[in-house]
């Protein structure tokens, strides 16, 4: 089935018709029938996909309320993230990751938000899944999804190079010349290839069509049924230019790891001329907002949407510019929502509950939760973090599935529409978020691992800074990592310091930390950011 070309069309043809009749009729028949995802997995299940370790485990101790549906909702994104990892076949010699069973195919954004739920579990399929894509690419271009029977000609957000420096900060089994020549050199070639199909000759970056940008049916390009686009190429876009430079510092960091000190000045050059223009272009000192820029009639798109939020997540905006953005953030009336950061302002006169115009993404509201990160607004993150969490795991609670998109102010899908008025995407994928959608749903994992337990990871170096909401205090969460051999608590005292205790390789340690103080894995000490 892999050597035959006879073999290769047949199975391809037979992958087809099984995926038509599951997306149109059995999925309709059998959903009613179909029992919850299990929440265990036993070893023997774990040895077919090669996996030899239990995935990360989270237990909450609170002696005023119930809050079981983390732990199981916890353990529940992990079974799915299991089951939607594919084995080697006709589309990947390696192992590969499907956003959701609806979803048959590589995909390029997915892949690179799932490898970051994987990192905790099992870092090797961590590097499988971001490899399949790089493995899959036509030539210099990462492509928007590769399946059994169609390829895509579009590329997708470009955040593969982020998301093989985040493993790579966390740890890596590959030699440096595998890094080098598997992933950097890929990667380098694809971000050149950026630069020569999608740059406009302002500097400014712009998407080749709306679904390129993986925001389909945002108020930014489409209607609200795709019954009309907007021509992309005329447009920069804050967006795809955040992602480059994003893209420029990862690569930097990666030709620092294999010693190409030449490569790292050039793309720190880049990230910083790009940044430069984004300021000048896209900023719109009015509304103190990142606008998408028609080149045509030189006047922005006055669509507040996630996307202008996203050049914090790479630096871009000054202290200032930072400053307006954090209020538009906090702002119940634009992104502070019940679970928050819609993918359209509430006060947006295009704002509803349809996919990309309102609802929430766990990745673009992931990504400005690590926005606020990077611009110290430490509370923020913890608030932000605790509620997304919340509002994921309270709708697993009640629905016993993860979605593709959440409800801002709910926690059920009863207000949400997929494409309303879109008969095919209705008929072929429903009128209903996509279920057991983990592509990048799992990423309120990784929340609560990195950002209110607080265990991060700089080349390495293991640190413990814990960060919970006021609304958490009194309780504590024990998380235990098989492949790191590590398990930590971490109680939230009612001042809001933090006891921790720490048992690893070597032995058990305890720890006393105040907020923004951080434990030193390697050292055995507590460091202040003071």
């Amino acid at each position: 089935m892999r050597t035959s070309h006879v073999s290769r069309i047949a199975t391809r043809y037979q992958r087809l018709v099984l995926y038509g009749l599951d997306l149109v009729l059995w999925s309709r028949l059998l959903s009613s029938r179909r029992g919850p995802i299990p929440l265990e997995l036993p070893h023997s299940l774990l040895k077919i996909k090669t996996i030899h370790c239990d995935p990360p485990a989270l237990f909450v101790a609170d002696v005023n309320s119930d809050l079981s549906h983390w732990e199981e909702g916890f353990r529940a994104v992990y079974s799915n993230v299991f089951l939607n990892l594919q084995t080697p076949d006709v589309i990947s010699e390696i192992r590969y990751a499907h956003p959701a069973p609806s979803f048959k195919g590589v995909y390029l954004w997915d892949s690179a938000f799932t490898a970051q739920v994987w990192k905790h579990w099992d870092s090797e399929v961590a590097y499988d899944v971001n490899r399949a894509v790089i493995n899959l690419r036509d030539g210099d271009r990462l492509q928007h999804v590769v399946s059994s029977f169609s390829q895509s000609a579009y590329t997708q957000p470009p955040v593969m190079a982020w998301s093989c420096m985040e493993l790579l900060d966390w740890q890596s089994h590959l030699t440096k010349t595998e890094f080098r020549e598997n992933i950097y050199q890929p990667l380098k070639d694809y971000h050149h290839w950026l630069y020569n199909h999608r740059q406009h000759e302002n500097g400014l970056f712009f998407w080749a069509h709306p679904y390129e940008s993986g925001i389909d049916n945002s108020p930014r390009f489409s209607t609200r049924d795709e019954s009309k686009f907007a021509d992309t190429t005329h447009l920069a876009s804050p967006d795809l230019c955040s992602y480059i430079v994003l893209q420029n510092e990862s690569l930097a960091k990666m030709a620092e790891y294999i010693g190409q000190q030449d490569a790292v000045h050039e793309h720190l050059q880049k990230a910083s001329q790009l940044s430069e223009r984004m300021n000048e272009f896209l900023w719109d000192e009015t509304d103190k907002f990142y606008y998408d820029l028609n080149l045509k009639s030189g006047e922005f798109v006055r669509s507040q949407t996630i996307a202008g939020l996203l050049p914090m997540w790479a630096g871009v905006p000054d202290q200032s510019q930072a400053e307006a953005l954090r209020q538009l953030v906090l702002n119940p009336e634009c992104f502070n929502t019940r679970i928050p950061l819609p993918t359209v302002s509430r006060e947006d006169p295009d704002f509803a509950k349809d996919m990309w115009r309102g609802p929430v993404w766990i990745n673009t509201a992931y990504a400005v939760i690590l926005a606020m990160e990077r611009y110290g607004y430490r509370e923020e993150v913890a608030e932000l973090s605790y509620r997304l969490c919340e509002g994921v795991y309270r709708t697993f609670q009640n629905l016993r599935r993860f979605y593709e998109f959440y409800d801002p102010e709910r926690f059920d899908l009863e207000e949400l529409n997929r494409k309303k008025g879109n008969r095919f995407k209705h008929l072929t994928l429903g009128s209903k978020p996509v279920k057991e959608f983990v592509g990048w749903t799992g990423l309120i994992n990784p929340l609560v691992i990195e950002q209110l337990i607080g265990l991060k990871s700089d080349h390495g170096q293991l640190l413990l800074s814990p960060n919970f909401p006021a609304i958490m205090r009194g309780k504590g969460f024990s998380l235990r990592l098989p492949e790191r051999k590590l398990c930590i608590y971490v109680e939230v005292l009612i001042n809001g310091d933090y006891q921790c205790q720490i048992y690893d390789q070597d032995g058990l340690f305890n720890c006393d930390l105040k907020s923004g103080e951080s434990y030193d894995f390697q050292n055995r000490r507590i460091i202040s950011d003071e």
